[in-house]
């Protein structure tokens, strides 16, 4: 873990979104948790309807406004049974992981296939399944925020899906010791925890690439980073309940 390059990344987004926002990020996550469980529990999958899913996968950044052709092309019946072999299915989760971004082709690109697998798999439970999103590491560039605060020698790589899958779980599980994440997380710990740490990571280097190389027009619209770390979330505008 490269502690240096975490906590020089959590200072930055601390300069650039307030406590009070981050909470606000945390407590989405929760939201999404909850409804991601809910929703894609046994019982709930086996009758989601179209408008089910293309809900659902409103709340997945890169599928959000692909949803709905992505579940007609699909088709309800196959998309609940990719869905639910992914999550509820035998066998180890690396193995299923990489099933269902198998069953995408020729439907949606292998980095969406990527995020949406990660995304169903991770937010139904996240502190048994965890998040990979090409945000987080585009294993076809190299790129993304994991490779950014871990040491070279965390091995991502491998020689399919299902191994780059679990590589990235055994790095996640090493930021998830660190403590970082937890420095800017608020309320939500675990993967979690992670999921907001990394936003940030990747929303900071985002942010600063953009205010160095574009022009002032284009900044005066950028979003700000809690914007940018929602969106990627995919908790932009989710409905917070309150608690009893």
């Amino acid at each position: 873990m490269d502690s240096e390059s975490a906590v020089e990344f959590l200072k930055e987004a601390t300069k650039l979104a307030t406590s009070h926002e981050l909470e606000g990020i945390a407590q989405r996550l929760e939201a999404k948790r909850d409804l991601f469980g809910t929703e894609l529990s046994e019982v709930r999958l086996g009758s989601m309807s179209e408008e089910g899913f293309v809900e659902l996968l409103r709340h997945v950044f890169s599928i959000r406004r692909k949803s709905r052709r992505l579940v007609r092309i699909v088709g309800v019946d196959a998309l609940r049974g990719a869905v639910s072999d992914l999550v509820h299915g035998s066998g180890d989760p690396s193995d299923r992981f990489e099933a269902f971004v198998s069953s995408m082709d020729g439907v949606i690109d292998q980095r969406r296939a990527i995020n949406l697998a990660g995304e169903l798999l991770h937010f139904s439970d996240p502190e048994q399944h965890w998040l990979w999103t090409n945000w987080m590491w585009d294993h076809q560039t190299g790129s993304g925020a994991l490779p950014m605060v871990i040491q070279d020698d965390a091995p991502l790589s491998g020689g399919s899906l299902a191994e780059r899958y679990r590589n990235v779980g055994a790095a996640l599980r090493l930021v998830e010791a660190s403590g970082h994440s937890r420095n800017i997380s608020g309320n939500a710990d675990g993967m979690l925890g992670n999921d907001l740490f990394l936003a940030c990571v990747h929303g900071v280097y985002m942010y600063t690439v953009f205010r160095l190389k574009l022009s002032n027009e284009f900044n005066r619209i950028l979003p700000e980073l809690p914007e940018l770390v929602e969106r990627v979330l995919g908790v932009r505008n989710l409905e917070v309940r309150p608690n009893d």
